[in-house]
């Protein structure tokens, strides 16, 4: 995973852009200070190589955690997880996962919940520690791996998770968390979501996701990420949605974004609705072979319509984009197919250079107003849907590789390796 960091760091071209962020991130205590208590599973009723350790994750950290500045620890080695836990309510406390736990129930939920945490921390030592879901044997039926819900201050960082059922991690509001240095490796199909957030004040980066979904995805409520040097390495895209009634996002930044094939470069999808989408940024996205490329879908078919006439899309950026869908005709390299009830406003094109493997495109764009490509200067009212021939791009160039470049997804009825 810090090689991917490295990675990504030299790809991407560093950005002066302003962080949405509005203070401080992650745990407010050190890691030294949590580890005042060891809470060690084996000394809980747990073993290694163990049928079942998700009893004995409870058991220490309701015997010994709470309460406590103290450390759950889960040694190096393997075991089994049958019993999914909702660890609740705790502060000033850190989760170290060194071994692998493995998914062996059906049973649907979440194999781990953190849940009212304060100054927590979720982290491998090691950089080894990881849920191996193997989802191949349960597709859409079984359990997401991880859920975060609404606490403070905290972090997820050095893990992996491989091959849920579902979906790997989710963050449910909260605020002032922070991601990093993870890597998720789910098949080559819809429902296998990498990260999904919500909440305030998240910082989530140096991410490298494989899936056929969500890379990292915003979805509603949100206000005030930073979300940054992501690798979609043969994942479905980043995203923004679904969106419905009521949708609450804003002051959202996405930068130094690389997406290797897949679905979308970004999308933005939603279908009816009510509510907001305003100041969010994408600035120095790079892609190769992706299906779509710069995405906006307010008539995205693949949700149920909600009651509203449609969210609003207000001052949204897209700053240094460089890259190529995989048949610009088919596909456009760029739509913006907005909401004919609630036209997109200010929608800001800079330097955004996508093209076609196939040396063909068209862009297309709908109710939509703002500067660059067929975007419409002004306006408030709807406008039938443009489709546009473009030429290559003045100043495009075919972006670079990175070493680690799948050249295809996880198959979806065999194990999927933990790296």
């Amino acid at each position: 995973m810090l090689t991917t960091r490295f990675l990504l760091a030299t790809l991407l071209t560093a950005s002066a852009a302003y962080a949405q962020l509005t203070g401080h991130v992650g745990p407010t205590s050190t890691t030294t200070a949590k580890r005042a208590k060891i809470c060690n599973v084996l000394d809980y009723g747990g073993t290694i190589g163990s049928s079942d350790i998700g009893p004995a994750i409870l058991n220490t950290f309701n015997s010994c955690v709470k309460g406590n500045y103290a450390t759950l620890y889960v040694p190096a080695g393997s075991y089994d997880m049958a019993t999914w836990v909702t660890l609740n309510g705790a502060s000033n406390w850190a989760f170290q996962m060194d071994g692998v736990i493995t998914r062996t129930s059906t049973t649907s939920g979440h194999m781990i919940v953190i849940q009212n945490a304060n100054d927590f921390e979720m982290f491998s030592s090691n950089s080894a520690g990881a849920i191996q879901g193997n989802g191949y044997q349960c597709r859409n039926a079984g359990p997401r791996l991880l859920r975060v819900i609404t606490s403070t201050n905290f972090s997820v960082h050095d893990l992996i998770f491989v091959d849920s059922p579902e979906f790997h991690v989710i963050v449910q509001g909260g605020s002032n968390g922070e991601l990093y240095n993870l890597a998720i490796r789910g098949t080559n199909l819809g429902g296998s979501d990498g990260v999904d957030i919500t909440g305030n004040n998240h910082w989530v980066h140096d991410v490298e996701v494989t899936n056929r979904d969500e890379c990292v995805t915003v979805k509603s409520p949100a206000s005030n990420f930073l979300i940054e040097r992501i690798w979609c390495n043969q994942s479905g895209g980043s995203a923004m949605g679904s969106l419905s009634d009521g949708t609450a996002i804003s002051n959202i930044v996405y930068r130094n974004v690389y997406t290797n094939g897949g679905n979308q470069i970004y999308m933005f999808k939603s279908y009816g609705g009510s509510g907001y989408v305003k100041n969010v940024l994408l600035q120095n996205f790079l892609a190769r072979g992706t299906a779509y490329g710069l995405d906006v879908n307010q008539y995205w078919s693949s949700q149920t319509p909600g009651t509203g006439p449609g969210v609003q899309f207000t001052n949204i950026t897209f700053d240094t984009w460089d890259g190529y869908v995989a048949d610009g005709v088919a596909r456009p390299p760029i739509q913006f197919i907005c909401a004919d009830a609630t036209p997109c406003q200010q929608m800001i094109l800079k330097d955004v250079r996508l093209w076609s493997a196939t040396g063909k495109a068209v862009v297309k764009c709908e109710s939509a107003y703002g500067t660059g490509s067929c975007l419409k200067a002004s306006g408030t009212t709807s406008y039938a849907i443009t489709t546009s021939s473009i030429t290559q791009p003045a100043g495009y160039t075919v972006p670079p590789t990175l070493a680690g470049d799948l050249a295809s997804g996880f198959a979806t009825n065999s194990p999927i390796p933990i790296p």
